[in-house]
């Protein structure tokens, strides 16, 4: 017999029939009595392999309800195109908007209903303008789709607040950490890792020993897609070089196994607490990146070069606080 296609098996009836059977997780269970390798038989294949997969949860939600918009945009082109990071976070906020919201028509949601949600939010703004940006792209696809015939985000606003995000490390604090963590630690690893790569935790953490090659550090930020290819410092080769790496991940926990996203963040986040910092986090490794290579006289587009980011909106606040603190001091030096 030839070499059976993936997800095919088969088995002999009460009658010693040959039946053959399609198999396939969230797709479509089908059978078929025709000869293998027939003509009849791959037609059936061809059928069964291409049919719609099974949206989970179909089944247990009403027609028309934002549940059942889940569901749907879950298993959509819309929602699978989005990177795996993205993928979870619109998950997460749209599944506890369906907790409270779930058993509403999509049809009858509207402009006032999203502003009132939002209204509720006020102390946590920054989640309420989330949820909105989700909402949008959702609300999108239930237009394309046909479960609204308009989509109730247009007009609504963000809910204006002022955040400085998350704490830029100062150069007290990086010598703080150093003091605390020597070279040769896996924290100090960690550490320099973030401040001298500038990268987010997400790509820093999933590092492995082949993207530290040849003097240089490459990335493919996970957020963006942006290819980032930079010479490795001298105080991150002597960290690399006074660390034993015995995994593929240059970090891993004390089992040897990588750390997840949430673990990643507080094994950093305990680690500058241990060192007296505990306002201090690992994407604020990052923010001091930027600053000191701001500080250092670097253009924009140099500092985007190693960041990797792709709107000139964040790395000019860096610039420009710099210039700033500059013209300052040297405003006071004519008058001294």
């Amino acid at each position: 017999m030839k070499k059976k296609p993936a997800h095919v098996s088969y088995y002999r009836d009460v009658r010693g029939k040959v039946r053959w059977r399609f198999r396939r997780v969230r797709f479509p269970e089908s059978q078929t009595t025709e000869a293998f390798g027939s003509e009849g038989w791959w037609a059936w294949y061809a059928a069964a392999s291409n049919a719609q997969p099974i949206v989970i949860g179909a089944s247990r939600v009403k027609p028309g309800s934002i549940h059942a918009l889940g569901v749907a945009y879950y298993g959509s082109g819309d929602f699978l195109g989005l990177k795996p990071n993205t993928q979870r976070t619109y998950k997460g906020i749209f599944d506890r908007y369906r907790d409270k919201y779930g058993d509403n028509p999509v049809a009858m949601l509207e402009a006032r209903h999203i502003r009132g949600q939002m209204d509720k939010m006020a102390a946590t703004p920054a989640a309420a303008n989330n949820m909105l940006k989700v909402l949008r792209a959702v609300m999108r696809f239930a237009v394309d789709r046909g479960f609204a015939r308009a989509d109730p985000t247009v007009g609504v606003r963000m809910l204006r607040y002022r955040s400085e995000g998350f704490h830029a490390w100062t150069e007290h604090e990086i010598e703080a950490f150093e003091l605390k963590w020597p070279i040769g630690t896996s924290e100090r690893l960690g550490f320099d890792l973030l401040l001298y790569t500038a990268q987010r935790s997400g790509d820093v953490r999933q590092m492995t020993v082949h993207q530290i090659r040849d003097g240089r550090v490459l990335v493919r930020q996970e957020k963006t897609g942006q290819l980032v290819d930079i010479p490795q410092h001298p105080n991150l080769q002597a960290s690399l070089a006074a660390r034993k790496i015995e995994h593929l991940a240059l970090l891993t926990t004390k089992q040897g196994k990588p750390f997840t996203e949430k673990g990643f963040g507080n094994w950093v986040s305990k680690a500058a607490e241990r060192a007296g910092l505990p306002h201090c986090s690992a994407h604020g490794l990052r923010k001091a990146a930027a600053r000191r290579l701001a500080e250092a006289g670097c253009t924009v587009h140099e500092i985007m070069s190693i960041t990797g980011h792709q709107s000139l909106k964040e790395v000019e606040r860096y610039t420009r606080e710099v210039a700033r603190r500059g013209l300052a001091d040297t405003a006071m030096n004519r008058i001294a």
